[in-house]
Parts: structure tokens; sequence; C-alpha cells
């Protein structure tokens, strides 16, 4: 089976033109070391096609580690907002129970910030929320 260009075998990443957006779907619970190469699969995506909106499902993943998402917020998207020199925004598409674990501080990120992050549940209003500007 044929990766779409910068896909992972566990990260399928597709740029939608018509939404301004690049659409990262997590295909299954990963590694650390997978953690990292999808990510950093999807900041070359986001270099290549200069976007700076994101939408990631992360609801396949179901075996989450705790640096995980603390990594991505804290380090990842801060270093992929400077290489791109654009505000970033990011929603992340989590699993309900997942949502109610979280501190309410980890759900999204502090106004203002070049980087800004929201989880949710629901596609349509990671959408919505993605297309505010």
């Amino acid at each position: 089976m044929e990766i779409p260009l910068f896909s992972t075998e566990s990260l399928h990443i597709a740029y939608r033109p018509d939404l301004g957006q690049l659409t990262a779907r997590w295909l299954r619970s990963v590694s650390e070391a997978e953690l990292r190469d999808g990510y950093t699969a999807l900041r070359r995506a986001a270099l290549h096609y200069q976007c700076g909106r994101w939408l990631i499902d992360s609801r396949r993943r179901t075996n989450r580690r705790l640096n995980g998402p603390e990594w991505v917020t804290t380090q990842f998207l801060p270093q992929a907002q400077q290489a791109l020199g654009q505000p970033l925004r990011v929603c992340f598409l989590v699993l309900p129970d997942y949502l109610a674990s979280l501190p309410t501080a980890a759900t999204a990120a502090p106004p203002g910030s070049p980087v800004q992050f929201a989880r949710f549940v629901d596609e349509g209003a990671a959408n919505a929320w993605l297309g505010q500007r």
C-alpha cells in the first residue's frame, strides 16, 4: 500500500487546500519513537504547505503515555510554530474519557500565544474552532 506524501505507517497526513489546513489522523496506538516520527512528518508537511492550521485526530491512540501530550504542547508545537514563522492553530480530536481526565489547563493554550490549541471530542466543533480567524 502506498503511503501518501508526508504520512507515516502510523499517521495519515493530508493537506486540505479548500480549508487551508492539514489533517493528521493517528491510525493506531504508537510507541514514543513513532509519536515523535509522526509529529516530525507533520512538521515537514506544515513547512512544505506553509500551513499553520492543523486538525489532529488522536482517537485511535488509546494507550497514551503521560509525557506524550505534554511534550507535544510544551515543546513540539512552539518549535514547529517558530520554524513555520506564523501563528499555529491546532485542534486535537480525543476520546471523551481522555478529555474528562485532563486538568482544565491542559485542554487549551493560553490566550494571546502564537500557538493556540484546543481539544475536542466532536469533529464538527473542532473544524469550527479551527476555521475561526
